[in-house]
């Protein structure tokens, strides 16, 4: 009988060891999986924001430069080495657009500053609403060109950029559910994408306007992101259990994070793209630039 007992206490105990690990290991889980919804979030609703305010700078009012200025590189069709000399021109005006050509209406985009970003999502798991503030995105201007092709045959634009590090500043409020995991945040969120490679294609076409100038017409855009970090400062009401799971978790699936939202990044990418290119180049006349 003591054997027996004995045996039965042993066995209700592994039960509770194997009960409140499951218990450990789904709350792990769901964590885990509220963490990729969080990144998502955060990077898809930049994206989205950055895009309105893309919108809302182009400079259609502005006259097209009528001299060329400085910075501006002139390259030779006739050149066998075009490539190379597109490439270093477009190298060469990432700092311009970057820091602002306010005689063309191009403002200034690094560090690229975001008041605020409301977010209300509410379908399937997922139940979130509140915002980020104060956003500050800082690197663009940091560009590297590795490659550049402009073929007026084809009408077609193509070019390799590399980022070293992109650098997100923001306050956060939010609360909400993600698969039934009550999800309370409010305070500041770093994120940090390092060694951005991007490869762009283009179809484009050339317009009168008025003075005939490259217009894009297509983009695609695919990219590759080297690492991510973020941090989220008190979640779940400080926590510090719970915070440094979700903050753990998040950082040690990066790289799914980054699969799971390549699609529309890419989408998002290309109508950044495309706006900022368009808002340069409207602005510069072939004559200027290619002889």
């Amino acid at each position: 009988m003591i054997a027996t007992s004995a045996v039965r206490q042993q066995s209700s105990a592994v039960m509770t060891c194997q009960a409140k690990s499951s218990t450990h290991t789904s709350l792990m889980a769901a964590l885990r999986r509220a963490a990729l919804v969080l990144a998502a979030v955060l990077l898809l609703e930049i994206i989205d924001t950055v895009q309105a305010k893309e919108i809302a700078i182009r400079n259609k009012d502005f006259p097209q430069l009528k001299e060329k200025p400085d910075w501006l590189r002139v390259c030779r069709r006739d050149n066998p080495n075009e490539n190379q000399c597109f490439k270093k021109m477009f190298e060469e005006t990432f700092p311009y657009i970057a820091n602002g050509i306010p005689e063309i209406g191009v403002q200034p985009f690094d560090p690229l500053r975001i008041e605020s970003v409301q977010v209300s999502r509410g379908s399937g798991g997922l139940m979130l609403s509140g915002g980020f503030k104060k956003l500050n995105v800082k690197g663009p201007s940091n560009t590297t060109v590795k490659r550049a092709s402009l073929d007026f045959k084809t009408n077609q634009l193509s070019f390799d950029l590399e980022i070293p590090k992109l650098k997100i500043d923001a306050a956060y409020n939010l609360k909400g559910n993600v698969l039934l995991l009550p999800l309370v945040g409010d305070g500041d969120v770093t994120m940090v994408l390092k060694d951005v490679k991007t490869s762009v294609s283009t179809k484009f076409g050339v317009r009168p306007l008025p003075e005939d100038a490259i217009y894009i017409e297509e983009m695609k855009v695919t990219f590759l992101v080297g690492g991510m970090r973020i941090h989220l400062d008190n979640l779940f009401q400080g926590n510090q259990v719970l915070g440094a799971s979700l903050n753990l978790f998040l950082n040690q699936n990066a790289n799914e994070v980054i699969s799971e939202l390549r699609a529309d990044l890419e989408h998002g990418l290309a109508e950044i793209f495309t706006g900022l290119w368009n808002e340069l180049f409207n602005k510069l006349p072939l004559k200027l630039w290619l002889a």
